[in-house]
């Protein structure tokens, strides 16, 4: 995954460790702004946009794959508490078997 050093971000302020989302929106801020000049065939301006656009598929793939790891956790949690819920149903089970079986006994 890219790191923030790696995404060429030249007039953007942004903190280490700041979600790639965010980056990313900050990104298409910039082409948002970039657009207009354009139209003017300006090569400066031509570049700068060609290099935030090369910057936003790069942290389009990262959003992707933080989403796709993040669910890959959330499906690892949900699984751990569906084991245990079945392992205290049973116990819970194997407690009340128990208590019949004393109770069949007396």
């Amino acid at each position: 995954m890219a790191n923030h050093d790696e995404l060429n971000l030249t007039n953007i302020q942004i903190a280490e460790g700041t979600p790639y989302y965010d980056v990313l929106l900050q990104i298409i801020q910039e082409i948002g702004k970039d657009i207009r000049p354009t139209y003017t065939f300006n090569k400066s301006t031509c570049e700068k946009l060609k290099r935030h656009i090369h910057t936003a598929k790069v942290l389009i793939k990262a959003c992707q794959t933080e989403a796709e790891n993040d669910r890959k956790k959330a499906d690892a949690a949900v699984e751990a508490m569906r084991i245990q819920a079945l392992k205290e149903a049973r116990e819970a089970k194997k407690e009340q078997q128990q208590k019949q079986e004393e109770e069949a006994d007396n």
